[in-house]
């Protein structure tokens, strides 16, 4: 599940079908009194701020200043807009012949110097990114979105920028925003800006056409079609109903609640057509493993649309050899099937490909093949899974034999589900076979080198395989997701993977202690500070004692430490820089992608997971991962819109006080026990209103018709 750099950069990305007719067309308005038949002249933003590509030994990526990088765009688009420090964005692969221009070119305005800039999201989480500064005296602000426009039938892409100058001042303020040649201008506003007056500069610019060879719109047809205002308010309503329909969140920490709603928008633009590609900038293209976690994360935060089609096409990753395929991504190919099966109840279409491949055969394999390469696999003469390179480097991984497992206890479920008998006998014996194998090879190496972690080999200790830097982010590989997932789905879960949790975050931690800040657990070579997969690291940390909030709090040292855009990480990233003009602390350099959809997925994925999660057996469990500073003092927790089971949806409520925490549920009732057991629950329970205590593992158990809960403690909350 987790690894290191990518192998290659995929640049190009193959053209998908158009997707026109997805929204209505937005009535055209009436052309504005400036002449806009023809793109307006200008200058541009300096080629310091430019969005270029930079090639390093592992990937290739568009970087802007200060090692910055994001995107806008649309759902489903061919490929994203990427943005970078100062209001800069950069179309790439289209020629817009109509203007003039060519093949990948940087857009932007010259009014930006580099003085100290704020660069944010609007509302916190709209892909409409704002650029403040100041410049002259006045206070400007460069906006920059995406909309959906049709045309003629035809659907486009159109990237639409506001230059906004507020003066403060007593006298007369020149603010020309000098944009790029080629875009076009929406107004007719002057660049002298009175004293005390604001004026704003619009622009529109088409940048994808949905994978269409129509013909591309005419500047007079772009102007046209609407003004920045009416285009702003229908691309902010697009986005919120598509945040509606899935899981929400509030947390005491407000960021949480802006980057999780941010996550999933990004992973929707850099989606192209059905295909969930890993990034708009760097990646652009399939990797098997991470389209898993990024459609199980989906699935998860309850959004079905398209479900069908993502699933199918996930598929056509799954052969070898090819770009972007590792083995592990076949063997967990089971995985958000079982997710879709559990939230959706959908068994016919489950049923239907369980057993049968695609239409190209061999090359689009049903559930059954992937999970039987799994025993295929198994290779090594001790019954583990073969060497491969499924962290980018050749190796015996015990991350392979976890991800292993986690496919065949999803697949088992599977094959209950859909009534094949023999294939859930034999997933059973596999995956018994398999865990026995796993835990006797990591019992003897551990005892052989005298480990107190478990190893990234499952055949050497970290000070002889690629860990040895303990700045590599891959130490805690080995554990992934597999002793939290595998309790998902109801499979045994014992050996040291599931003892030796909190060994291996101890471990790792001591040996970063002096060398960088808590709460990272280092990057990939080039980039030994922070991974797009920090917060995703954590995931194993649900399933132990001492670290269940450890994804939580890696998330918030994401945010606060290595953003290379809103709410957008690197795959890899260096140090804070002390140079950047963006306030805050944000890496100097990174590699791989940013926004990295695999890691936000993996980030998104354990938040959501730390307050709230379905088991396939009907148990729900409410607040595993909960830190307990955001325990008392009035503070609450909520979620809403969850998917339990069978399409079945609920809401909650976490609130405390001193001594006290509450849950409320509300929606429809799950099908099993409600387990509530925060960390600061263990051991510290004087009373509760209702349900049966276990004070060891701090859960409150209650039926499925209990609606409140409160639960005094021994001691504060907080």
């Amino acid at each position: 599940m987790f690894r290191g750099m990518k192998a290659a950069s995929a640049v190009a990305l193959a053209v998908v079908g158009s997707l026109a007719g997805l929204v209505p067309e937005l009535p055209a308005t009436a052309a504005p009194a400036a002449d806009t038949s023809v793109p307006t002249p200008g200058i541009g933003p300096a080629s310091k701020y430019d969005c270029a590509l930079t090639v390093r030994p592992a990937d290739a990526a568009f970087t802007g200043a200060d090692g910055t990088a994001s995107e806008i765009g649309w759902e489903g688009n061919r490929q994203g807009v990427v943005t970078c420090l100062g209001g800069v964005f950069y179309i790439q692969d289209v020629l817009l012949e109509n203007y003039g221009i060519g093949f990948g070119t940087n857009y932007g305005f010259g009014i930006y110097d580099g003085g100290r800039t704020t660069w944010t999201d609007a509302d916190g989480y709209l892909p409409a990114q704002i650029t403040s500064f100041s410049r002259d005296g006045a206070k400007v602000s460069i906006t920059e979105f995406c909309d959906k426009v049709v045309l003629g039938g035809d659907a486009f892409v159109a990237v639409y920028s506001r230059v906004a100058v507020s003066n403060p001042t007593a006298h007369v303020v020149e603010a020309n925003p000098e944009p790029s040649p080629g875009l076009v201008p929406l107004d007719a506003a002057p660049d002298a800006v009175a004293p005390h007056a604001s004026v704003d500069h619009d622009y529109v610019i088409a940048s994808d056409r949905f994978g269409g060879t129509y013909p591309w719109p005419s500047a007079a047809a772009l102007a046209s079609a609407g003004t920045f205002d009416q285009h702003f308010t229908h691309m902010a309503s697009f986005w919120k109903d598509q945040l509606a329909a899935i899981t929400g969140i509030s947390v005491p920490d407000r960021s949480l609640d802006d980057a999780y709603r941010s996550g999933f928008i990004y992973t929707q633009i850099a989606r192209s057509g059905d295909e969930l590609h890993d990034g708009v900038d760097g990646y652009e293209a399939e990797y098997n493993h991470d389209v898993i976690g990024i459609l199980s994360n989906l699935f998860n935060q309850g959004y079905f649309t398209d479900a069908h089609a993502l699933l199918l096409e996930a598929r056509n990753a799954m052969e070898a050899p090819g770009q972007g395929f590792y083995d592990d991504g076949v063997w967990t190919y089971s995985v958000p099937w079982a997710i879709y099966l559990m939230k959706t109840g959908d068994l016919a279409f489950v049923r239907k490909n369980f057993d049968s491949e695609g239409p190209l055969g061999a090359s689009q394999p049903s559930i059954e093949e992937t999970a039987h390469a799994i025993a295929a696999g198994r290779t090594s003469p001790t019954g583990i899974m073969a060497a491969t390179d499924d962290i980018d480097t050749q190796g015996y991984w015990t991350t392979d034999d976890y991800s292993a497992l986690i496919g065949l206890a999803a697949y088992r479920y599977l094959a209950l589900r859909v009534g094949d008998a023999s294939q859930a006998t034999w997933a059973t014996e596999q995956y018994a076979s398999l865990l026995s194998a796993t835990n006797k090879t990591l019992d003897s190496t551990i005892a052989h080198y005298h480990l107190d972690y478990v190893p990234c080999s499952i055949l050497r200790p970290n000070t002889s395989n690629r860990c040895k830097n303990p700045e590599d982010a891959n130490w805690m590989s080995p554990l992934g997701a597999w002793a939290w997932d595998a309790s998902l789905f109801g499979a045994t879960v014992n050996g040291p993977g599931a003892t030796m949790i909190d060994d291996t975050y101890d471990y790792g931690f001591a040996r970063l202690k002096g060398k960088l800040p808590p709460n990272t657990f280092g990057g990939f070579p080039g980039d030994y500070y922070s991974t797009g997969y920090n917060a995703g690291y954590g995931t194993a940390g649900l399933a132990s004692q001492h670290h269940r909030d450890q994804g939580i709090l890696s998330y918030e040292f994401m945010i606060a430490n290595s953003q290379s855009g809103p709410y957008s990480w690197w795959e890899s990233s260096s140090a804070p820089s002390a140079q950047t003009p963006w306030v805050g602390r944000h890496p100097a350099t990174g590699q791989g992608a940013s926004p990295h959809a695999w890691g936000m997925s993996q980030a998104n994925g354990v938040l959501l997971a730390s307050l709230v999660a379905q088991r396939t057996d009907g148990a729900l469990v409410v607040g595993r991962g909960v830190p307990a500073g955001w325990l008392g003092r009035d503070r609450s927790i909520s979620v809403r819109n969850f998917p339990t089971t069978d399409g079945r949806r609920l809401s909650l409520r976490i609130s405390s006080s001193g001594r006290s925490v509450s849950l409320t549920l509300r929606g429809q009732q799950p099908s099993g026990p409600v387990l509530f057991q925060l960390p600061r629950f263990i051991d510290n329970i004087a009373t509760t209103s209702a349900g049966r205590v276990d004070q060891g593992t701090g859960t409150v158990s209650l039926s499925p018709a209990t609606k409140n809960v409160t639960v005094q403690l021994r001691t504060a909350a907080g």
